[in-house]
């Protein structure tokens, strides 16, 4: 695993190896092993390296013999051997053992072609010096990240982070208020957008090609239309036969994601999907090596899943460590984590997940997780109101959000997840709700707490990516499927993955869902409805995979997730931090928000008439972000708006001759 960056300069025989080098310093924390330039022609590369495969070899950026092609490459390739076998056959000798090599030569010989042949998690740059042209590459679910500017005819900035874009003078770094309604309104920026104006992402499963004929951008795997596909023409299974089938394909997957040079290990929350990943792994394994599994908690939460990670941690026999997370290291992390995301903390366990991670890069390399489980086989208790009846909606809708949730408090529910539900409940139209279930606001909140962003009318169709939506509601596409797919292509990838790979690579850890492989993703999105949620159970084919691999007080078990204390942190140990910024003058709610409506929500929550913790932990990761990158006083960029600033030690360069043949 490591960081990419660099760019193409048809203006120039050469890149500024200053700028180069820059880039590689900022993505230092992506790759601590190993740092690389290359300049061939127009195109610079950087690159620094997590060393998990060929440990010793398969220096990057990577030039081999008998190929005009220069890689740039982030990810694991699971298929590797096969493909290289594949490849041996055709005529290829290699000369390192690791999967870079195996990526350029099957780009090398196939462009665009060979991407859907990779199996893993990717984001790559290859150059073809002989065309002169550059293949950026997304893998199909957006595991890694991938960010891209043309700043000018003939020149295209590439990276793993938008800090790696910044580094170069003309990127257009200014604040793009757009992004900055998703954020705050979805805790994620969905699609193509960047916090900065002139970065955007390059896609899912989608691939951009540059030349000096200009920029095209398409796709080469789309995770909905493949799982369509299957619903339409497989053959109808029982329900057994459903499920020994989709128990081989997640075997599979975690016995992929155990290759590896180095130590692998497991986050553990003591959930139902790390729990049956555990479990695999330790079926798979051979009984006497020892498996290291680590878990989080969060001090004052009398919810915690410690226990219940212990119990698997028994059960299944692995050496565990568990941590407590406190608000001082809250305090202590925000802000640098918030540069490590390159935007706001969007969720509290993040904090918790970067210290987890932190924890278990003393022993390991590698970690396996389970995200991506309840979006692809329907794990989110609001998939249980897919099919929520009209009556119900309106009746919500009627009495109001705010009151149906009270009376949710009062009948034992969460009153804040309750608030959520009937806020989604309430909406007019499908692509409203679906926006709605992740956000701890309204519109209407977001107009008085900040009428300076400019809000206007929502875009819901183009901001929820709800032309993918209307296009499966003409289909034979359940609401079941519709809320995973919109979920799948925003959610998932804009804030999930997301979270994932940066909160793990800024300790120098690598993440690996096995719940993600394109396969068995659209083999659990393209399952009968019946499979994901039968009555009150959710996720019921995963529960039956695991019911003869774990205790039934784990497979049983209703999803919980993280609960961090946070209101009461808000009131004592982290009472001074959030006023502090939400109250700044010159910081994002000083310059966009509404001074009287911020304090009114602060008074309220701190004198215990309301409990405002979500909404003002989106506030406070905002405005931390937003001080830390726009107020001068706060900015630790290397780059200025003016050009490069404080540059970095020199970097050494790859010398552009090939590797030589051993």
């Amino acid at each position: 695993m490591c960081g990419i960056a660099g760019y193409i300069d048809f203006r120039t025989a050469s890149p500024d190896q200053r700028i180069l080098n820059a880039m590689a310093h900022s993505l230092t924390r992506r790759g601590p092993d190993e740092q690389g330039t290359l300049v061939l022609g127009p195109c610079g590369f950087a690159h620094t390296r997590l060393s998990i495969i060929d440990v010793g070899g398969s220096p990057q950026p990577m030039l081999v013999p008998d190929s005009n092609v220069a890689l740039a490459y982030n990810g694991e390739l699971y298929n590797y051997k096969e493909l290289r076998r594949s490849l041996e056959q055709l005529g290829e000798t290699f000369v390192t053992e690791g999967d870079t090599e195996v990526v350029l030569r099957s780009i090398s010989r196939g462009g665009v072609s060979a991407l859907p042949t990779l199996d893993g998690m990717f984001a790559l740059a290859a150059w073809d010096r002989s065309q002169e042209s550059l293949l950026l590459a997304r893998d199909p679910l957006g595991e890694k990240p991938l960010f891209y500017a043309e700043v000018a005819p003939g020149v295209l900035v590439f990276g793993s982070e938008p800090k790696a874009l910044l580094e170069h003078p003309e990127v257009d770094r200014s604040l793009n208020t757009e992004a900055l309604r998703q954020a705050l309104r979805f805790r994620a920026v969905y699609g193509e957008a960047c916090l900065h104006r002139g970065v955007r992402q390059l896609p899912p499963g989608h691939y951009l090609e540059f030349s000096r004929e200009g920029l095209k951008v398409g796709r080469f795997h789309a995770l909905i239309e493949e799982a369509q596909r299957k619903r339409k023409s497989s053959t109808t299974l029982g329900d057994q036969e459903y499920v020994g089938t989709g128990l081989e394909l997640f075997m599979e997957s975690v016995r992929e994601r155990l290759i590896a040079d180095v130590p692998v290990g497991a986050f553990l929350s003591g959930g139902l999907d790390s729990s049956l990943i555990v479990a695999a792994m330790r079926k798979l394994r051979p009984a006497n090596e020892q498996i290291r599994t680590f878990s989080v908690g969060f001090q004052g939460d009398p919810h915690s899943e410690l226990g219940f990670a212990q119990i698997v941690a028994d059960a299944v026999g692995t050496q565990h460590t568990a941590l407590t997370v406190g608000p001082e290291a809250f305090v202590r992390r925000m802000a640098e984590l918030s540069a490590c995301r390159d935007g706001p903390v969007s969720q509290p366990a993040d904090v918790a997940i970067a210290e987890m991670s932190l924890t278990a890069r003393d022993s390991v390399k590698v970690a396996l997780s389970g995200e991506g489980a309840d979006e692809i086989f329907g794990g989110y208790p609001k998939y249980g109101f897919a099919n929520a009846s009209w009556a119900l909606r309106r009746a919500i809708s009627i009495i109001g959000a705010q009151p149906t949730a009270r009376v949710a408090g009062a009948l034992g529910m969460d009153r804040t997840r309750a608030l959520v539900a009937a806020r989604a409940l309430a909406c007019r139209t499908e692509a409203e709700s679906a926006a709605q279930w992740f956000s701890y606001f309204d519109q209407r909140d977001l107009q008085t707490l900040l009428p300076g962003i400019g809000w206007g009318e929502v875009e819901w169709e183009r901001t929820m990516s709800a032309h993918r939506a209307a296009a499966l509601a003409g289909t034979d596409a359940s609401p079941l499927f519709r809320m995973q797919a919109i979920d799948c292509l925003t959610w998932l990838p804009g804030n999930m993955l997301e979270r994932g790979d940066r909160m793990t690579m800024a300790e120098g850890l690598e993440v690996r869902p096995p719940f993600l492989d394109k396969e068995l993703a659209a083999f659990g999105l393209a399952l009968p409805d019946h499979l994901k949620i039968r009555g009150k159970t959710s996720k019921w084919i995963v529960r039956q995979w695991a019911s003869e691999l774990l205790p039934p007080e784990i497979t049983n078990r209703p999803k919980w997730g993280f609960h961090v204390p946070l209101a009461e942190w808000f009131r004592v140990e982290m009472r001074e931090m959030l006023f502090d910024y939400l109250c700044a003058s010159d910081g994002l709610c000083g310059r966009y928000g509404n001074p009287a409506e911020i304090d009114r929500m602060l008074a309220a929550h701190d004198e215990r008439k309301i409990d405002a913790s979500s909404s003002l932990w989106t506030l406070l990761s905002a405005e931390v972000w937003y001080q830390d990158v726009f107020l001068p006083r706060n900015s630790q960029s290397s780059t200025t708006e003016q050009g490069v600033a404080s540059l970095p030690k020199s970097i050494p360069p790859i010398s552009a001759a090939p590797l030589p043949r051993p």
